[in-house]
């Protein structure tokens, strides 16, 4: 009986993996959340095996994906434990921007430049993104069109007794400095 606004986390991240192997990766390794606590993180690893399975790429779950927290820290460890597991990638598919800020650090620490050697894509739109270096790149929320969606639901709810309602709004993917093309 309540109602929801979201982005349809299963597409964005299908898009987001999409845009990578348009731009030549093959070797996708991805930071996502603890799928048996979290909705949110089993659809966008849904949405990754997705593109994988579309675009006819194999993927290794056992070395190529860490199940951490939405966490700076936890973006940086998992990106120190898929290199110590020898996981070879040339991106990074982070399902939260502050994990992919972590992951940028410890790709730095790695020797690894982002994105001349690795490219990183994180999800939701953090207005810090635009201000690292470099850039990061990534799903963009409309976190102000989930807000205004969600009161108007909220006062037709309470002025003419609507009913729950789940809607997603739209979300974009932004190429920013920290995803570059490579070749295959």
């Amino acid at each position: 009986n309540l109602s929801s606004v979201c982005t349809d986390d299963a597409a964005a991240a299908q898009c987001a993996v999409e845009m990578l192997i348009d731009l030549g990766h093959r070797k996708i390794a991805i930071i996502g959340g603890d799928r048996n606590n979290s909705d949110t993180s089993c659809l966008r690893f849904e949405g990754c095996m997705r593109a994988f399975r579309t675009h006819g790429i194999p993927f290794d779950q056992e070395r190529d994906y860490q199940g951490v927290r939405y966490s700076y820290q936890d973006g940086y460890r998992a990106i120190r434990e898929l290199l110590k597991a020898g996981s070879e990638f040339t991106a990074v598919f982070a399902c939260a921007d502050v994990m992919a800020i972590g992951a940028m650090r410890a790709l730095q620490e790695a020797g690894k430049r982002v994105p001349e050697d690795v490219s990183v894509m994180g999800v939701d739109g953090l207005p810090l993104c635009s201000f690292l270096t470099p850039q990061l790149s990534g799903v963009c929320q409309s976190i102000q069109g989930i807000a205004l969606r969600s009161v108007e639901i909220l006062m037709d709810a309470i002025e003419e007794g609507a009913s729950a309602r789940h809607e997603t709004v739209p979300f974009q993917v932004q190429l920013r400095e920290s995803v570059r093309t490579i070749s295959t």
